[in-house]
């Protein structure tokens, strides 16, 4: 593709270089005129712009000049024809592409849109890949973390602070959307207009500054991370028990484990309703129960095997899993 642009583009040019040369190996041939003189008649009969000739010409010099200044008409064309071409060819492109791109949004059905470019924006976007978890980038700075991402993710080239931008990233059928961008006043922006486009959904953002988190759950969020604090947190877990924080960066996919962690709602749908751990598939599937939260928001860590699972209950599962579905 590019070297057939790059063929359009430079094809007049070195047309253009075949016709000085041979113009002026002609007039010297032809006239018995010198270099300079052969090279600047055959410059202002190929440009057209109307000088008169340095010397006087015979019949045969007439005639080669004729050809020449045909040539030089052609030259025009062909460099015309060859810059239009390429130029619509990759409007044509992009806008096909542009096309392609918002309708594979529009397709998507509980995806996560993150707003932001830099490296946690990337870094999220990854993880979504890994775990295929459908995701969308609105993102408009081309020189951020982004300009640096794979083609085939979907990347809004808009402002993720103007709601055309949501709506656009299909909002009213995401399941989540996650902002980060550079500044608190951005992300509390862009929580509430996600909100209010979008009631059901999952907010989370990140904050700079402490005294910004109230603001945000104010906003709508239904998660507030700093990354300084968080950070800190795990250096310092990380300090006093590095063998627990190696199991956790396991546990979290972060060794090539493939560990999972799930929650399954028992309702009066669920197949486990009534039924104890004990008799549950949980183990077959590869998974052990951690934790069961009650309907009023209680919860018990490591449940004996006789615990009976009612309506209301969340079944918090760890485990590698196995291709049978839960």
């Amino acid at each position: 593709m590019y070297r057939q642009h790059f063929w359009e583009i430079f094809k007049p040019v070195f047309f253009l270089a075949f016709l000085l040369f041979s113009g002026s190996l002609g007039f010297i041939s032809i006239e018995g005129w010198g270099v300079i003189d052969s090279l600047y008649m055959t410059v202002i009969t190929v440009t057209t712009v109307g000088f008169s000739e340095v010397h006087p010409l015979s019949n045969s010099g007439k005639i080669f000049t004729i050809g020449l200044i045909l040539g030089g008409v052609f030259f025009y064309g062909l460099a015309i024809n060859g810059f239009i071409r390429v130029f619509l060819e990759l409007r044509f492109r992009d806008f096909m592409e542009t096309a392609r791109q918002s309708q594979r949004i529009k397709s998507l059905k509980k995806h996560i849109i993150i707003c932001g470019g830099g490296r946690m924006a990337f870094t999220m976007a990854q993880e979504f890949e890994r775990i295929r978890i459908p995701f969308v980038i609105i993102e408009n700075n081309p020189e951020s973390e982004m300009s640096h991402a794979p083609h085939n993710w979907p990347i809004l080239s808009m402002d993720a602070l103007e709601e055309e931008s949501l709506l656009e990233a299909n909002i009213k059928s995401a399941r989540g959307l996650a902002s980060v961008l550079p500044t608190d006043a951005d992300n509390l922006f862009v929580v509430l207009s996600a909100r209010k486009l979008n009631p059901d959904i999952r907010i989370e953002t990140r904050i700079s500054k402490k005294n910004s988190r109230d603001k945000m759950f104010q906003a709508g969020a239904d998660k507030v991370v700093s990354p300084y604090e968080a950070g800190a947190i795990q250096m310092v877990r990380s300090m006093i028990n590095p063998e627990v924080d190696d199991l956790m960066g396991i546990v979290l996919g972060k060794a090539n484990y493939e560990f999972e962690m799930k929650i399954t709602h028992v309702d009066e749908n669920c197949r486990y309703l009534g039924k104890s751990i004990r008799d549950t598939d949980f183990r077959e599937n590869g998974y052990i129960v951690i934790a069961i939260r009650f309907a009023d928001g209680e919860m018990t860590f490591a449940p004996k095997s006789n615990f009976i699972l009612k309506y209301g209950h969340d079944v918090f599962l760890i485990g590698p899993g196995t291709k049978k579905e839960i």
